[in-house]
């Protein structure tokens, strides 16, 4: 993706790993209403191999381990049926995605937004480095959070 709020027209020639689906689409995993709405007009028009063979694992209760090329949609893979498992209704933390950078997180919590947003009362936070320890542990007080993106050095402070 060129830019993380659209995914850009790919040019590059795309291999099997890329292209070679099931031919499923994402009404067939039974999500949310509210999270396909915002999966198809963020401009995913099927799953990617990749999450073709992770959405049902992952919804089922499995533990999967993943490799992919880049491109290939893996931030979708976890994180469609991480979504479609969270409760609005309970409130407490209920997922936890842990990267390695600042910039991951914040691409990964501007992805989950933009999917999500028609998932009325969910609450995420992205907390990492750069930022003051007092504002995100006044965004914790402040509301149930339901879903956290943050980076290792961030999530030992704040505990």
């Amino acid at each position: 993706m060129n830019k993380i709020d659209k995914p850009a027209e790919d040019t590059r020639v795309k291999t099997a790993d890329v292209t070679k689906t099931k031919g499923s689409s994402f009404s067939d995993f039974s999500l949310n209403k509210k999270l396909l709405r915002g999966i198809l007009e963020f401009g995913f028009s099927k799953p990617s191999p990749v999450q073709e063979e992770s959405i049902p694992n992952i919804l089922m209760g499995n533990n999967l381990l993943c490799r992919a090329k880049n491109g290939t949609g893996k931030t979708g893979a976890y994180c469609i049926p991480l979504l479609q498992l969270i409760d609005v209704n309970k409130k407490y933390t209920q997922a936890l995605i842990l990267v390695p950078t600042r910039e991951l997180a914040l691409q990964t919590s501007r992805f989950i937004k933009e999917i999500s947003k028609y998932m009325i009362g969910l609450n995420i936070i992205c907390t990492t480095g750069g930022t003051q320890l007092r504002d995100d542990i006044l965004r914790f007080k402040q509301r149930k959070i339901h879903l956290v993106v943050a980076t290792p050095g961030r999530l030992l402070d704040l505990a």
